[in-house]
């Protein structure tokens, strides 16, 4: 993992070379060019690197000839260590282990770098997660980490952040018109492969339950490689497979859940996000038809938000999510956009399949 982004790989290398000079005046550094290409990095962050030290009073600029030592020894140390910058991370929750899993990503990288992180539930209020998202310009706040909630309305708030080049990183969503750095679960590959693994295992007959895709990419992206992974690995790509849920709310999803058991008494694994009133909706649905979980029906759930004991009793299969590397990685693409680079990264990571019907993977998850 890169922790130091070009702006301060750049700043370090200058200032070493400036040491092993013992701080003698006049001394030519490299230039632009060179340092751009060395570092491959932008000319933006080599020109804020050079200025760092101007401003130190430990190089100048001679127009037309390069950058060149004074000779000043004096806090030439302390321009390896930029000044400490507020960040806001807006997410709806921190109530799920995801979700923390993520903050702790974020605050194990502000803790090593320049950034102090300043945490913004919204409790899924589209009205405070636009305020917040309003209010982060006018603030203290150099950027943002967003984790957002199924609001629609955050879109012309972000595009006015996006014209004004604020650094902003979000999480588990990707909008398509904004100008940020987007960092997610690789999802489709993610499904694909969960497909795949359940093939292995010998399942027949999948359902999945999802919301509708007009939500957020992420669940688009989750069942567009849901349903490739049938056509592949079952030679099908029905959506009768599948069941959309605009809330998931636990008399709907039970009754609903009871209607098309009933009519599909084959199905032998049920996919479900993990949220609590789905899986709990599921189980009610299953035992009220007299069967049971997992013994007559796997669950396949994303996320570990299980009790050691429901971990015992349900042995599910568990896609899990790198929660505290999304976290981290979000925190260095807005570091490294503070510091100059603006140009916008797109990070998709890869999932773990646990299977908890075998005792050293249920341990492996509980620790």
């Amino acid at each position: 993992m890169n922790e130091i982004r070009p702006y301060k790989q750049i700043l370090q290398f200058l200032t070493e070379v400036i040491e092993q000079t013992d701080y003698s005046p006049n001394y030519k550094l490299p230039s632009e060019r060179m340092l751009a290409t060395k570092f491959g990095a932008s000319r933006r962050s080599v020109r804020l690197a050079f200025e760092t030290l101007i401003n130190q009073g430990v190089i100048v600029s001679i127009h037309g000839k390069g950058y060149f030592t004074t000779g000043n020894k004096k806090n030439a140390r302390v321009a390896a260590s930029p000044t400490i910058q507020k960040i806001y991370f807006i997410t709806p929750a921190l109530r799920t282990d995801f979700a923390q899993n993520i903050l702790s990503g974020i605050t194990d990288y502000c803790d090593k770098h320049t950034l102090d992180v300043s945490i913004k539930i919204t409790k899924s209020d589209p009205k405070k997660e636009t305020q917040y998202i309003r209010t982060a310009l006018s603030s203290d706040a150099k950027g943002i980490i967003l984790f957002p909630s199924d609001n629609e309305l955050i879109n012309n708030e972000l595009l006015k952040l996006s014209a004004n080049r604020y650094p902003i990183a979000i999480i588990d969503r990707y909008f398509r018109n904004i100008n940020s750095s987007f960092i997610s679960t690789d999802n489709y590959n993610a499904m694909l492969g969960a497909v795949q693994f359940l093939r292995s295992r010998h399942h027949k007959n999948l359902l999945y339950l999802t919301s509708p895709t007009s939500l957020a990419t992420v669940v688009e992206e989750r069942l567009s490689g849901f349903l490739a992974g049938l056509k592949k690995y079952y030679g099908e790509s029905e959506k009768a497979n599948v069941l959309t849920f605009k809330d998931f709310v636990f008399d709907e999803i039970r009754s609903a859940m009871i209607a098309y058991l009933k009519k599909n008494p084959t199905i032998d694994v049920i996919i479900t996000p993990g949220l609590p009133d789905a899986t709990d909706a599921i189980i009610a649905a299953v035992h009220a038809l007299k069967r049971s979980i997992p013994q007559d029906i796997k669950l396949m759930v994303f996320d570990n938000d299980f009790s050691f004991t429901e971990i015992e009793l349900l042995r599910p299969y568990v896609i899990q999510q790198d929660a505290y590397e999304i976290g981290y990685r979000s925190a260095a693409a807005l570091y490294n956009q503070i510091y100059g680079d603006l140009r916008p990264e797109s990070i998709r990571l890869p999932v773990s399949i646990i299977d908890c019907t075998k005792k050293r993977e249920r341990d492996k998850l509980l620790k």
